[in-house]
C-alpha cells in the first residue's frame, strides 16, 4: 500500500518535471532577430544580406538562392562561388556577403533554420545594373561613376542615387552627336541622347581687310563667318572719322532693284548669297566713286549671342575738283583782300595759286594758308594784305595729283568808290498837284527819288557799276543791282519829259 502510494507521487513528479522542461524547451526554440528587409546594391559592390538568429542552440542555418540551390550549410560555403562567405561579426549573426555583385544575381534570398517546421527569413536582392556611357563611335567614356577617357571634361554627376548623369564642360562643336546610356543587363538596355551643339558666329581670318581702290573700280569686300546654325550677315556704312557725318547706315535695297541689287546714294551695291545668310558674305561694290568710300562693317549673328563685327576702311583714288566760292570779286586799291577755292582730291592734290599764269608763293605781298575740311576736302587760301592796281586780273586756283588735275580762275578788278551824278531832268521838276485836264489827256506820275539813293553811272566800266565793296572773307558783285537804280533814273527822266510834252499841248488847246 505504501508502495503504491511511494510510486504514484514519482510519476506525478516526473509528470511536472517533464511539463516543466517541455515549457523551457519551447521557450528557447530559435527565432530571428532582425526583421526583413530589402537589399539594394550597385553592380559591382558588395551586398551584406542580414541574418540574426536567437537560441539557435543545436539547429543549423542554411542559405538558398531564388533556385533553392544551397548556398552555406553552417559557417561551410556549398556552392562553387568563391564571391560568396559567410559573415559571422557577432555569435548570433549569419550574414551572407556577395563581393562583386552583378546584375544576374539579383532576386530572392532565404536564411533557413532546419526546425521543425523549418523556419525562414527571405531577402530580396535588388542589384542596380552597372551604367556605361559610349559616344557616338562607341568610345567607352564611363563605367559605373569612373571615367574611362582621358578627357577631365568629362564626369558622372549623381545628385541622386538613381542618377547617373553625364556632365561635360567646356563643350566644343565636335562634341556633338549621339550618346549613349546603357546597363549591362541581358539583353542591354540603352538609353541614346541626341547632343546638339549650338556655336556663336565667328568671322574668319580670310576675311577682307583695309583697302584703296581707284574711282570707276570694282570692290569686293568679304566677311567670311562660321557658326550654328549659319549666321546672317548684314552690312553697313558710315563715312571715314574726318568727315561731318558719322551716322552709320544699313546697306539697303533700293526700289526698283530685285533682290541681291543694292544702292546707296551714288553706290550700286550687289550682294552674293552663301549659306543662309540674308544679305550675304560678299559684298560687290561696281563702279566705286568717291562717294563710296568710307567705313563698312558687316555684322554676324545666329541667335546664339555674341553678335560679331569686321570694320573695314575703303578708300577711293579720284583726281583733284577745284571749286570757287567767287568768279568775279571787286575791291578798293589798299584794302585787304581774300581768295579762297576747295579742293577735293584722294590721294591730296598739289595745289597752287597763280596769277596771271605765273606760280604765287608766300611773301610780303601774298599769303598762302590751307584748312583741312572734312572729308578729302581742303580749302586754299590766298591773302592779299595791300591791294594794289597792279593785283588785279586773273587769278587761278590749280590742283594735280597722280589721277589728274583740275584749274578753276577767277577776276580780282577794282572797285570805284560812287560819285554823285546830276540828271538831266531832276525829280523836283515835276509838280506834284493834281491838275482837272480833258479825259483824252492823261496824267503820268514820276517817282521822285533822293539824291543819296541814286547810284553813279561810270561809263568807263561800259555800263557796268559793281557792287558794294569786299568785306570779310566773301565778295558779292552787285552790278545787276546798280544797273536797275541807273534804269529807274533814265526811265523817269523819260516819263518827266512826256508830261510835260502832253502839258504844253493841252496849253495850245
Amino acid at each position: 500500500m505504501e508502495f503504491s502510494i511511494i510510486l504514484r507521487l514519482t510519476a506525478l513528479n516526473a509528470l511536472c518535471f517533464l511539463g516543466i522542461l517541455s515549457k523551457d524547451i519551447m521557450a528557447l526554440e530559435p527565432s530571428f532577430d532582425v526583421p526583413i528587409v530589402n537589399i539594394t546594391v550597385v553592380a559591382g559592390k558588395t551586398a551584406v544580406l542580414p541574418c540574426s538568429i536567437d537560441s539557435l542552440g543545436d539547429f543549423k542555418v542554411v542559405w538558398t538562392d531564388q533556385f533553392s540551390t544551397l548556398l552555406t550549410l553552417g559557417e561551410k560555403r556549398i556552392i562553387d562561388d568563391e564571391r560568396m562567405v559567410l559573415d559571422r561579426p557577432h555569435t548570433k549573426d549569419w550574414n551572407l556577403l556577395l563581393h562583386d555583385v552583378k546584375y544576374d544575381d539579383r532576386g530572392r534570398y532565404t536564411c533557413q533554420i532546419n526546425t521543425m517546421p523549418i523556419k525562414t527569413k527571405t531577402i530580396e536582392l535588388i542589384v542596380l545594373g552597372t551604367v556605361v556611357w559610349t559616344d557616338r563611335w562607341s568610345t567607352l567614356l564611363t563605367y559605373g561613376d569612373r571615367r574611362i577617357i582621358n578627357d577631365e571634361r568629362i564626369s558622372v554627376e549623381r545628385p541622386r542615387l538613381r542618377d547617373w548623369n553625364l556632365l561635360i564642360r567646356d563643350v566644343q562643336y565636335s562634341d556633338q552627336g549621339n550618346f549613349v546610356c546603357q546597363i549591362n543587363t541581358l539583353p542591354i538596355k540603352t538609353n541614346s541622347v541626341l547632343l546638339n551643339v549650338l556655336v556663336p558666329p565667328t568671322i574668319l581670318d580670310s576675311s577682307s581687310n583695309d583697302l584703296t581702290a581707284k574711282e570707276g573700280d570694282t570692290v569686293t569686300l568679304t566677311c567670311n563667318v562660321s557658326g550654328v546654325p549659319k549666321p546672317t550677315v548684314q552690312w553697313f556704312r558710315k563715312p571715314h572719322a574726318d568727315s561731318r557725318d558719322q551716322h552709320k547706315e544699313r546697306v539697303k535695297t533700293s526700289e526698283g532693284h530685285y533682290g541681291n541689287r543694292l544702292s546707296d546714294d551714288h553706290c550700286l551695291y550687289t550682294v552674293s548669297h552663301r549659306g543662309v545668310g540674308i544679305n550675304g558674305e560678299t559684298l560687290i561694290i561696281h563702279n566705286i566713286t568717291r562717294y563710296c568710300d568710307g567705313i563698312y562693317e558687316c555684322v554676324a549673328f545666329n541667335d546664339v549671342p555674341p553678335a560679331v563685327n569686321r570694320v573695314i576702311s575703303v578708300m577711293v583714288e579720284f583726281p583733284p575738283e577745284v571749286w570757287l566760292v567767287n568768279q568775279k570779286l571787286g575791291q578798293y586799291v589798299g584794302k585787304e583782300t581774300i581768295l579762297e577755292c576747295k579742293v577735293t582730291a584722294f590721294p591730296q592734290a598739289v595745289s597752287i595759286w597763280k596769277f596771271q599764269n605765273q606760280d604765287l608763293f608766300n611773301s610780303f605781298k601774298h599769303r598762302i594758308d590751307v584748312y583741312q575740311d572734312r572729308g578729302h576736302m581742303l580749302t586754299l587760301s590766298l591773302r592779299l594784305p595791300n591791294v594794289t592796281r597792279e593785283d588785279f586780273g586773273q587769278y587761278s586756283c590749280y590742283a594735280s595729283n597722280s589721277f589728274g588735275m583740275d584749274e578753276e580762275t577767277m577776276i580780282l578788278y577794282e572797285y570805284f568808290p560812287p560819285t554823285t551824278l546830276t540828271p538831266a531832268v531832276t525829280a523836283t521838276a515835276i509838280p506834284r498837284h493834281t491838275t482837272t485836264i480833258n479825259k483824252r489827256n492823261r496824267l503820268f506820275k514820276s517817282t521822285i527819288y533822293n539824291e543819296n539813293e541814286l547810284i553813279p553811272y561810270n561809263r568807263t566800266l561800259n555800263g557796268h557799276n559793281p557792287g558794294a565793296p569786299y568785306s570779310g572773307r566773301q565778295g558779292y558783285n552787285t552790278g545787276q543791282t546798280n544797273s536797275h537804280h541807273v534804269g529807274l533814273l533814265i526811265f523817269s527822266s523819260i516819263l518827266s519829259s512826256i508830261y510835260l510834252f502832253d502839258t504844253s499841248c493841252f496849253m495850245m488847246l
